[in-house]
């Protein structure tokens, strides 16, 4: 039986109307998808073009410092970073013997010291570094009391002659000089932290807060960096760790950076002046400081002429309470210590 052309008509039309239909619904699933896929790849292309894990923050104003802190953390001042890229994590001891293995650097703790005091035991004109030594009534504030010198101690020894890093490939790399972590920045093509961009990827995007993760020492109960628990010398080991702790072992903050307090010290590029924030004292008008790079010159009172670099974030030794994104610390370009490390950044591209 034939079949009358207006039917066939209305059937084409059904059926293309049935095929445009199908294909709005793939549009309508494979655009976005194309669309996230695209910056999926975007993000790893610029990841890889940073260097290594790296976070990109964007850049911002905030407000620097803390009133009920040390007086070196006064006055609270208003400051703006550019957007840069900074590493994920503290930079690992695999990551850092690809550098050693490369170059065949020798860092400062494997070499003689160039400046030792005169009244300085013998072993301090050996090759070594400082490493944790509490003496029986040790006090946390007095490094007198808990740090000696130990030859042979450098990053593939973190404890010492004996000690070694196998199978802590992914604990922070540590008795790393400022000159060190400078080398291993420009290999990699980055470079050190300013103090500024620092604190604002510690405080994660968070106004005023006092930790990495809020208001608290703990998180709800949790604890949220590998600190001190308990009196020094007798850490408690509520954290779960004693000296270093695998990076990322505890959550990030916002930014999704992780260990900005505790764990280890990280070196920064300033110089340290316990008077810098006074003497850059907040405009009147509250138009933040643009990309400040600290003081031109280091001034400590407790050691008059002796120039530090500002050392931040604390320490496996920090008790949990002092893990303040606002706490300042210093040392001196060529120490090292078992409790000391960095990561780098990166100029946004």
């Amino acid at each position: 039986m034939d079949v009358e052309p207006s039917v066939i008509r209305r059937n084409i039309i059904i059926a293309l109307l049935i095929i445009m239909g199908m294909l709005a619904g793939a549009l309508t699933w494979f655009v976005p998808e194309a669309l996230r896929v695209k910056r999926e790849r975007d993000r790893r292309v610029a990841e890889a073009a940073a260097g290594s894990d790296m976070v990109r923050i964007a850049g911002g104003s905030f407000t620097m410092g803390a009133n009920d802190g040390a007086p070196d953390e006064r006055p609270l001042h208003d400051v703006r970073v550019n957007d840069f890229w900074i590493d994920r994590h503290e930079v690992t001891n695999a990551e850092f013997e690809r550098f050693v293995r490369s170059t065949h650097y020798i860092t400062t703790a494997e070499k003689p010291p160039t400046t030792v005091a005169k009244d300085a035991p013998p072993a301090q004109h050996r090759p070594g570094s400082w490493c944790v030594r509490p003496q029986e009534n040790a006090i946390y504030a007095d490094r007198r009391t808990w740090a000696e010198w130990v030859p042979g101690a450098d990053w593939r020894h973190p404890e010492g002659p004996g000690s070694s890093v196998d199978g802590k490939g992914t604990h922070p790399v540590v008795h790393v000089s400022y000159d060190d972590a400078l080398a291993y920045g420009k290999w990699t093509g980055k470079r050190l932290p300013t103090e500024a961009e620092w604190e604002y990827a510690a405080r994660g995007g968070i106004v005023h807060n006092s930790y990495p993760w809020g208001q608290e020492p703990l998180l709800n109960g949790a604890y949220m960096a590998n600190a001190w628990q308990g009196s020094f010398p007798k850490n408690e080991l509520k954290d779960q760790f004693d000296y270093t702790a695998p990076v990322a072992s505890f959550p990030p903050n916002n930014y999704t950076v992780y260990d900005m307090a505790g764990n280890v010290a990280e070196w920064c590029s300033d110089w340290y002046s316990n008077a810098y924030y006074a003497e850059i004292q907040p405009n009147p008008d509250r138009t933040a400081h643009r990309n400040p790079k600290g003081p031109e010159t280091s001034n400590d009172p407790t050691e008059p002429g002796v120039w530090k670099h500002v050392v931040r974030g604390g320490s496996f030794l920090t008790p949990d309470a002092d893990l303040r994104v606002a706490a300042r610390g210093r040392e001196e370009p060529q120490f090292t210590a078992q409790w000391l490390g960095f990561r780098c950044v990166k100029e946004n591209q």
